[in-house]
């Protein structure tokens, strides 16, 4: 006797399309893209200014095209049955990600050539995408005769320090050039510390994530050179450092919004292993740009 066929409900459809969408847009790196538009917003409305939504928008279609294009590659299909999720998700989304890629590269492309600060942001974007593009890219040689030559990210102790450093940039320093604003005024100054050390934190999360992979692969981050706790505690201690870089111009009020995000930060950091899920650190670490994001609007 047969075995019944068993139809799909219209909401075991709904459900199982809900969760490839939310799939899409953590794994495709949506939100990553989006916290990053709204992190520049941010600082924009932080010193009181209007910024043209070309801006944030410039912002997204950068950020989509950087972290997409290495998983837009070509990838073995042969997956380990122990390969993480987010792993498994991009190999068998690559024609997806080629699709993302190419579309925020035509963006990016047209909305920089419309800018009007088209000028003072070519030597800016120019030395940011070298950076993005190398640190993952093999522009490092070989520590050993025919080996594999690295990326940035290799350079012991450079990862997290680059990201936060790069995604700095973009959300204080690229906004402050977009509306006449010195690099060298103490909200500006200021905001883009604050910024370095809380991205670096989140950075050290992912780290942590990565510890033993790392460590087997020869990537020497920072919490592989100082010992898992105390890469754990230097999370923290950025995650302090955050807090305490008071902004100029924000009354008692709107300091206290902005510590919201670092408490939230702690916890994150705090409970960060490599046990947790792939959704812990795409939704609750990454989650936590956009938390920061809407902070400085809620503050001022």
């Amino acid at each position: 006797m047969s075995e019944p066929i068993v139809v799909p409900s219209a909401e075991n459809r709904l459900v199982r399309w809900a969760r490839g969408l939310f799939d899409a847009v953590l794994y495709g790196n949506g939100l990553v893209a989006g916290a990053a538009a709204a992190l520049a917003a941010s600082s924009a409305h932080y010193w009181q200014r209007p910024l043209a939504w070309t801006v944030p928008a410039l912002v997204l279609a950068a950020t989509l095209f950087v972290y997409n294009l290495n998983g837009a590659r070509r990838h073995s299909l042969r997956l380990p049955p122990n390969v993480p999720p987010r792993r498994r998700w991009i190999v068998l989304h690559r024609p997806l990600l080629v699709g993302v890629v190419t579309v925020s590269a035509l963006a990016l492309l047209l909305l920089y050539l419309s800018s009007p600060y088209i000028e003072r942001l070519t030597w800016f974007l120019g030395h940011l995408a070298l950076l993005s593009l190398a640190y993952s890219w093999p522009v490092l040689p070989a520590r050993e005769p025919g080996g594999r030559r690295r990326g940035l990210r290799d350079w012991p102790g450079l990862k997290s320090l680059l990201i936060a450093y790069v995604w700095s940039a973009v959300t204080v320093w690229l906004p402050a050039l977009c509306l006449d604003l010195s690099l060298r005024t103490p909200e500006v100054g200021l905001l883009f510390a604050r910024r370095f050390v809380f991205i670096l934190a989140i950075a050290l999360v992912f780290d942590l994530r990565d510890f033993s992979r790392d460590q087997r692969g020869g990537t020497r981050t920072l919490p592989v050179l100082l010992g898992r706790q105390p890469g754990r505690l230097l999370a923290l201690l950025c995650t302090l450092g955050s807090v305490a870089l008071m902004l100029p111009g924000l009354g008692l009020a709107g300091q206290a919004v902005l510590v919201v995000p670092g408490l939230l930060t702690a916890l994150v950091v705090w409970f960060a292993d490599e046990t947790r899920s792939d959704y812990y650190f795409a939704v609750l670490a990454d989650g936590l740009l956009l938390v920061q994001a809407a902070a400085f609007f809620m503050a001022r």
